[in-house]
């Protein structure tokens, strides 16, 4: 019975010492895919002498993984690809919508402008001075026609005093001209009297 006690202890400190070398995170601290396998291969426990995975399910695991890995690194590579055309037509694109900005910019700019002169002037500005123009048409209008009125009255009054006096001159020459008729039957009288005698 002491023999198996001791073969027991011997076993456990053995299997600790074993298990206490053993550092089961160690391949966390390695670079490189194929160097942090080996360090866990390395590292793995034992159950009943035997490890959780035999060498081969561990060894195909890896190639499993490891192809894995590759067709995810060829998937990255090929969506990095379409990405880079994407892009590229993307920047194309861009280009185009920048070109057609351009031209509807201008064409707009075409449609809200009028040629005068050979100029080219924008609607708004024009119709800003063509409202301003007929304003100061209609202020001139305005003011020569106030000039107009003025003058009509001042014609009218002018007219209607030119009447007055051009009857009042028709009745003086009427009481002229009968005055100097009288007055020459009166001379006319009296030279006959005074042949008379």
């Amino acid at each position: 019975m002491k023999k198996i006690l001791t073969l027991i202890v011997v076993l456990t400190s053995f299997s600790l010492v074993l298990y206490a070398k053993k550092d089961i995170n160690a391949w966390k601290s390695e670079q490189k895919l194929e160097t942090q396998y080996e360090v866990f291969k390395e590292n793995l426990n034992f159950w009943s002498g035997n490890y959780f995975l035999s060498g081969n399910q561990l060894d195909a695991f890896f190639g499993a993984m490891t192809d894995t890995i590759s067709g995810l690194e060829k998937q990255l590579a090929q969506s990095e690809n379409k990405i880079n055309q994407q892009k590229q037509e993307l920047t194309g694109k861009q280009q185009l919508i920048d070109e057609t900005q351009r031209k509807l910019d201008e064409s707009i700019k075409l449609q809200n402008s009028i040629t005068v002169l050979g100029m080219n002037i924008n609607k708004s500005v024009y119709s800003t001075v063509m409202y301003l123009l007929i304003l100061g048409v209609l202020v001139v209008a305005g003011f020569v026609y106030l000039l107009f009125k003025k003058s009509h009255k001042v014609t009218q009054q002018t007219r209607k005093e030119y009447e007055e006096l051009k009857t009042e001159y028709e009745e003086h020459k009427k009481t002229a001209l009968d005055r100097y008729t009288k007055i020459n039957m009166e001379l006319h009288k009296t030279r006959l009297e005074l042949q008379k005698k």
